[in-house]
């Protein structure tokens, strides 16, 4: 059998009319047997009921009087009607009073009398039953019976079947030579929509246009592609600035962590660096190596502060932060052997976290301390030789003053000349020394700031948590704290300082604090652009209108934005982790995927990088939908990131094939309206509310001449062409009173009889007409329609009949009283 999906377009056209126009000439034939049979029925009926009713009025004298004789001479004048078979008159105990028998048909026939309250008249397939009462002074006093013929009734039957093949034969040949001759005017058309998008699906090209060379659907159809491929253009080019602006974006974060002055150290939840910036391979000595987490502190050389002791895997500050710990200012000793000679740094470790509240990675910031610590050694050194000098014996207390002059004087000249403010302040928080290194950190001179309460130049929204802070060291008896806050200056300016601060004993009492305070106004603002950057490419990620979606070199998800949660039904907890391959990949695309993923890792070339194209996807219920793919390479260490942007488009995939079914039926549709419309019996006029035709078909131009203008709009003026008259032909018919006029104005109207006069050839037609309106959503008139029936000829028939009757009457005696 045919498969009509692998037939061409152009053989479908044919096919298509050829069968259309064999369809409704079928439908016609049978319509007009159908109406043939029904007019000859209806004919049949009035004319057989009126003999019977004539028989009737003729036989009442001798049912009277019981003449028998004069019954039989009534029923024998229905010799001249060749199709009466049998005719008889029952009296009004339903006997047969006299009879009729064609000769040749049966003689033995009998009637079966019907109910009083049935119909007079009955068709069998072969026969027509006329029964008529018969009255006198309104009671019935007998009951003619008449048996019609339908042999003529077949003859049509047969004649109207034989025009009919002979019209369905012709109209398929016309139909099919006019859709060979039409059929290019579409088909070329299509072929050149179809190259196009070929050609666009072939190369990605959305820069082609279709050639417009007409205004039918097609053209429309292509006119709409050609938008949507300059939407499609205009998109592509959006997307590619906002890839701009957020490959600018991570420009300027990598430059911000790479010239910032402390390290920065960031692992992933698998325990692999990535992230390692210049301050933190200068500090280390070592950059970035894939080793496991056991050999971190042997490799780099991380100690305890004593110098000797190893840090344990489970006690380092970036494990502790991958363990969901956070780490404030933990001191560690670096040796190595890129720095032999070690280091002493502090270090803050915080774990990294996504919106569910799982661990994703630690990052690990690095401060070198080495020089505060040199300082610091220095003045323990000092202060443990002037120990050891006091307790020598007094013969040398005068060497051991003048040395001890000496190392303060070593010590002052160390402290004034640092740039890092050094300070002591008794155990209230008073200061009572401070270096000249605070003039350029606070404004303020040594001796405008001695005597003063530390807390006087804290910024006064920090005072009561630096002031909590301090007061934890100082009851908690801690020997030494490292804090962050911000300052004011002498000019109002607002300043961060990094302090540590060190408690002064005698004995178990604490009689005040050492402290070193540094600016680190440069390094908090870098941290907060950090911040805001991370919170910026966070924020365009999570507000993306599309799926975004970033796979590292192992094709793992490693984010995934509430828009890709949307499309896929899969969240955020369910998919971080997971092989893209497995998820959202369908089966018979997963080979070919991971063909190509490795491709590009070995020769960093693959077919759809950087090309946005279409094809289908995996949701979480295993269903199958068209996206809009692009999929964008990255680097971080070295290492790829792949991010994939993806657009769900099957809603309009849908929706264009919709819209493509939709036009077929309404173009279809039209066809079988106009076919109906021009096939049925009666004139159909529809206007709109300035009387200007809309619709009209050909029987209304038949009965009353005026027709549907296909280039400028017919105004319906019937008082132009014809005068109307009541059915009397006499009495004129007002035109207001027209069913078309009161239509307009809301009115229905049913069956008016009008006679119309042609005003220039006199010609009458008797008519009967019909009106509706057509009302809009907000019960306005907006158009109204007519329906206009000729019955000329069925008048002549009436007027014929009674002519007939007439003539029957004189022959069968009858005289008018």
């Amino acid at each position: 059998m045919m498969n009509l999906r692998n037939i061409s377009i152009k053989n479908k056209l044919v096919l298509m009319q050829v069968f259309t126009s064999a369809f409704v000439l079928v439908l016609c034939i049978a319509a007009f047997v159908l109406i043939d049979i029904k007019g000859f029925k209806d004919r049949k009926m009035v004319s057989s009921i009126a003999i019977a009713q004539v028989v009737g009025f003729n036989s009442v004298s001798a049912l009277e009087f019981l003449d028998n004789a004069a019954a039989k001479k009534i029923l024998s004048e229905l010799a001249v009607q060749n199709d009466i078979l049998n005719a008889s008159i029952l009296d009004k105990k339903g006997h047969v009073f006299a009879s009729y028998t064609k000769q040749g048909a049966n003689p033995k026939f009998r009637f079966v009398v019907p109910a009083m309250d049935q119909k007079s008249f009955l068709f069998t397939n072969k026969n027509l039953f006329v029964y008529s009462k018969i009255k006198k002074d309104n009671k019935t006093i007998g009951l003619v019976c008449i048996n019609f013929e339908l042999s003529e009734l077949n003859k049509i039957k047969m004649d109207v079947l034989r025009l009919g093949i002979v019209l369905l034969i012709v109209g398929i040949g016309l139909a099919f030579l006019i859709a060979m001759i039409i059929k290019k005017y579409i088909s070329k058309p299509l072929l050149n929509l179809v190259t196009v998008i070929q050609q666009i699906k072939d190369t990605g090209d959305y820069k082609t246009r279709m050639v417009v060379e007409g205004k039918d659907e097609i053209s429309i159809l292509s006119l709409g592609l050609n938008n949507m491929l300059e939407n499609i253009e205009k998109r592509d080019n959006e997307v590619a600035q906002s890839k701009e602006q957020l490959n600018n974006q991570n420009t300027l974060l990598q430059s911000v962590i790479q010239n910032m002055g402390d390290g920065l150290i960031v692992a992933d939840e698998n325990r692999k660096f990535i992230l390692w910036n210049a301050a933190g391979e200068r500090i280390i000595g070592i950059g970035p190596m894939d080793i496991p987490i056991e050999r971190w502190a042997q490799t780099y050389g991380f100690f305890m502060p004593d110098t000797k002791t190893i840090f344990n895997t489970d006690e380092l500050p970036l494990v502790k932060a991958l363990n969901g710990e956070e780490v404030d200012n933990m001191e560690i000793f670096i040796q190595n052997y890129k720095k032999p000679e070690g280091l002493s740094v502090v270090v803050t470790a915080r774990p990294l976290k996504n919106p569910a509240g799982g661990i994703t990675g630690g990052v690990l910031v690095i401060h070198d301390i080495t020089e505060r610590k040199t300082s610091e050694n220095e003045i323990k050194k000092l202060n443990e030789e002037l120990e050891q000098k006091v307790t020598e014996r007094t013969a040398q207390l005068a060497e051991a003053i003048e040395t001890l002059r000496k190392s303060e004087e070593k010590y002052r000249e160390i402290v004034e000349n640092i740039s890092d403010v050094v300070h002591t302040s008794d155990y209230k928080g008073y200061f009572t020394y401070i270096n000249p290194a605070c003039k350029k950190l606070t404004g303020y001179t040594q001796n405008e700031i001695i005597g003063k309460h530390f807390s006087e130049i804290v910024a006064p929204e920090w005072r009561d948590r630096v002031a909590e802070f301090y007061f934890n060291q100082f009851k908690n008896k801690i020997d030494e704290t490292l804090f962050s806050f911000p300052i004011l200056t002498k000019s109002r300016e607002e300043k961060w300082v990094e302090q540590t601060v060190m408690q002064l004993r005698e004995g178990n009492r604490i009689t005040g604090h050492k402290s070193i305070m540094r600016d680190i106004t440069e390094r908090k603002a870098a941290e907060q652009k950090l911040k805001e950057s991370e919170g910026q490419l966070q924020t365009i990620f999570n507000e993306a209108p599309d799926a975004l979606i970033v796979i590292n070199d192992e094709g793992i998800i490693i984010r995934w934005n509430p828009q890709a949660e949307k499309t896929f039904g899969w969240s955020l907890v369910e998919a971080i982790g997971k092989p893209m391959r497995d998820l959202i990949i369908p089966e018979k695309y997963r080979d070919e995927h991971t063909k190509g993923f490795k491709n590009f890792l070995i020769t960093g070339e693959g077919p759809i990088i950087n090309k946005t194209i279409e094809i289908t996807a995996l949701n979480k219920k295993n269903e199958e939908f068209d996206i809009e793919l692009t999929v964008s390479p990255a680097t971080i260490l070295g290492k790829y990131i792949f991010i994939a942007f993806i657009k769900d488009i099957s809603l309009r995939k849908k929706m264009e094939n919709e819209k493509k079914e939709a036009d077929k039926l309404v173009h279809l549709n039209e066809l079988k309206l106009k076919l109906i419309l021009e096939n049925i019996g009666e004139g159909i006029i529809v206007t709109d509310n300035q009387k200007r035709i809309v619709l009209s078909n050909h029987m209304a131009e038949e009965i009353i001449g005026i027709k549907q203008d296909a280039t400028a709009p017919t105004t319906l003026d019937w008082s132009t062409k014809y005068e109307l008259y009541y059915p009397d032909e006499k009495t004129i018919f007002p035109a207001q009173n027209l069913p078309l006029e009161k239509a307009l104005k809301g009115e229905s109207t049913d069956d008016v009889e009008i006679i119309i006069e042609d005003s220039e050839t006199k010609a009458k037609k008797r008519v009967i007409i019909s009106g509706r309106p057509i009302i809009d959503e907000n019960n306005y008139v907006i158009a109204a329609v007519a329906n206009i029936k000729d019955i000329t000829y069925y008048k002549e028939l009436e007027v014929a009949l009674e002519e007939s009757e007439q003539k029957y009457r004189k022959l069968i005696g009858f005289k008018k009283g």
